[in-house]
């Protein structure tokens, strides 16, 4: 079986239920069920930022799971640096022509065809365990109603989410779905100064700041997807900056659980940061608020001085792998992540650009047609095969529902590319 040849076959069908048919239909090919574990594995990693240059072997060579088997030199790192790049070099030009691009897709963390780590536990129950991480909750009443004042008001960030993991006296730095972030060791220095002796995790969100200060999110975000896909620059790198809010212990991290109260462990961030004094780490600005009727005046506050929201946290919360009752958004405007499923060629000025993207929401129940917010550097430069099954972020105004039942949003604006995700948000988390 040819499996470059058929990750491009998946590649070009946006639906999951077709990536899911086909997979199942080859569900007991032990080396394709390799390759997709290997790819998508976020506790696999291989410590090559690029594929080396290389000649492909058109003769009879390796085999695809012998050079699988000799990934493990690298994931291991029996093999680093210099000596690691020659590793791969020579396992690559081992390979024929098709095998060498499966094992590039490896090396990349990323199949480039649409199927993420559920897409492949649909079909292999169990291989891969989804990358932790805790998210918030959007507001309901309900839920603010069993927040336990005092309690801890944050100004909602509007950068990348991140994780800057701390082991070994080492850092690396994954997205929110356990994607290598590339920065080029631009904030190892001040993340291993305040993780000390401890293997942790930091969470937070990554930001880009000039002279002038933050840049805006279209253009700061422009430069993080480009250290999602390790074509950052290291002038691109030092601009980077990074805003925390959460330490947890490695080990509870991978668990997906930390009981330790959120209060607590938001005080040890606080006491490291005062102690090392980071110069691109800062702790998230943060209120103690005694009541709901305070976090609301806050929020209205801070929409008024231009942030973007904010996040009401009950000190008591405890950090899990799941979305967080105990933590809670306050926007100003909606905003939802949704899959990109059709793209339709623009018309009159727009002629040969792109025109508009169609988006849906992970379970299908929310359909839209969004052709707003593209400048024209968008509509010249994105392609469909670039968007084709792609997570965006979409602003609206409102859900809405059509006569005949269809759900859609009301004036929605295309905002950004999410690299940094896989999954769109599910109908029952937009509001």
């Amino acid at each position: 079986m040819n499996l470059n040849k058929f990750f491009e076959s998946l590649a070009s069908n946006a639906s999951r239920n077709y990536k899911i048919e086909q997979l199942e239909s080859n569900r007991n090919n032990v080396v394709l069920r390799e390759v997709v574990r290997l790819a998508l594995d976020p506790f696999t990693q291989f410590y090559i930022r690029k594929i080396p240059e290389y000649t492909p072997n058109y003769n009879e060579g390796i085999s695809l799971k012998f050079a699988l088997d000799s990934l493990y030199d690298l994931s291991s790192r029996q093999v680093t640096g210099n000596a690691g790049i020659l590793h791969l070099k020579g396992m690559l030009e081992a390979l024929n022509e098709q095998d060498a691009k499966v094992i590039e897709r490896i090396i990349q963390k990323d199949l480039k065809c649409g199927v993420a780590v559920s897409t492949a536990n649909a079909v292999w129950t169990g291989l891969l365990k989804e990358y932790p991480v805790m998210l918030c909750s959007q507001f309901e009443q309900k839920l603010v109603d069993k927040v336990k004042f005092p309690a801890l008001v944050q100004t909602k960030m509007d950068g990348m989410r991140f994780n800057a993991i701390v082991r070994d006296g080492k850092v690396e730095y994954r997205s929110r779905n356990g994607k290598e972030i590339q920065l080029l060791g631009n904030l190892d220095a001040d993340f291993i100064a305040l993780a000390g002796d401890v293997d942790c995790v930091f969470d937070g969100e990554l930001l880009v700041a000039s002279d002038a200060g933050v840049l805006d999110r279209q253009t700061g975000n422009g430069i993080l997807n480009k250290a999602n896909k390790g074509t950052i620059s290291s002038n691109e790198a030092s601009l980077v900056r990074a805003t925390v809010w959460d330490i947890i212990p490695y080990l509870y991290f991978i668990d997906g659980v930390c009981n330790t109260p959120y209060g607590k462990r938001f005080e040890s961030l606080n006491i490291l940061h005062t102690k090392h004094k980071p110069s691109k780490v800062s702790v998230v600005q943060s209120w103690e608020v005694e009541n709901y009727d305070t976090a609301k005046a806050l929020f209205e506050e801070l929409l008024q001085r231009g942030e973007e929201g904010i996040i009401l946290k009950d000190k008591n919360g405890i950090w899990e792998d799941k979305r967080a009752k105990h933590q809670i958004k306050f926007k100003g405007e909606l905003e939802c992540d949704l899959k990109i499923v059709a793209v339709e060629a623009g018309t009159g000025k727009y002629e040969g650009m792109l025109g508009a993207i169609v988006c849906e929401s992970s379970d299908g129940i929310i359909k839209v047609n969004v052709g707003s917010g593209f400048n024209d550097e968008h509509r010249k430069t994105l392609k469909e095969k670039d968007l084709l099954g792609k997570i965006v972020a979409v602003k609206y105004n409102t859900r809405t529902t059509n006569k005949s039942g269809d759900e859609s949003l009301f004036l929605p604006i295309f905002i950004e590319v999410r690299e940094d995700k896989d999954i769109a948000d599910s109908s029952k988390d937009i509001k």
